[in-house]
């Protein structure tokens, strides 16, 4: 089934005593949105600066969900960094799928990608990244995010402590390059954040 994302990031993070009572009640008004399938609330370290994932069944709910939003509780409270809609392009559950996230990596690769750029990553990605992070212990899903207008993409992992997350990135650092890889079209990404996650909401199921 298709899926969409919605990633926005702010330099404005709400602060003070009223914060989590935001949080929870932004949280519940986007899960109620039509079409709704996740959302990941975090905070980068150090800086403070926060990102919001969304998942979404359509492209048409992923771009309406601010519209939604207004119309439920008037004015955004942040002012957005950035706004952008990507396709799911692959949701890798971990061996701690359900349990309630706690960290989370976001990772940028900013476009306009090459063709054989894009193709090496995909390549690289399944065959020597998943195989080594597929059985960590606390890593709860992987979304790789793709944007073919602009052809850019994000990778989000998500996993249940800091300790967890580390672990990931250190069996991904670990790892060789595969017979055939090209060092030279595996560059990197643009830009990376290290975050808690201080939100969570998962896909309301359809009671009978």
């Amino acid at each position: 089934m298709d899926m969409y994302a919605r990633l926005q990031t702010t330099r404005d993070v709400p602060s003070g005593p009223d914060t989590e009572a935001l949080r929870t009640q932004v949280t519940e008004m986007i899960a109620g949105h039509p079409g709704f399938a996740g959302m990941f609330l975090m905070e980068q370290l150090g800086i403070g600066w926060g990102a919001m994932v969304t998942l979404w069944q359509t492209r048409q709910d992923a771009v309406l969900a601010s519209e939604r939003s207004a119309a439920a509780r008037g004015p955004r409270p942040v002012t957005l960094h950035s706004d952008d809609v990507y396709e799911v392009e692959e949701d890798w559950p971990g061996v701690a799928a359900g349990e309630r996230p706690e960290a989370a990596t976001v990772i940028y690769f900013d476009g306009p990608l090459s063709a054989a750029r894009l193709e090496a990553a995909r390549w690289s990605s399944r065959e020597r990244i998943l195989p080594a992070t597929r059985d960590l212990p606390g890593r709860v899903r992987t979304l790789v995010l793709f944007d073919p207008d602009e052809a850019k993409a994000a990778i989000v992992t998500l996993a249940t402590s800091m300790p967890a997350l580390e672990a990931i990135g250190q069996a991904v650092m670990s790892t060789e390059l595969l017979p055939g890889e090209d060092p030279a079209l595996l560059t990197g990404p643009d830009r990376f954040e290290i975050c808690r996650v201080v939100g969570y909401a998962a896909e309301r199921l359809p009671t009978a």
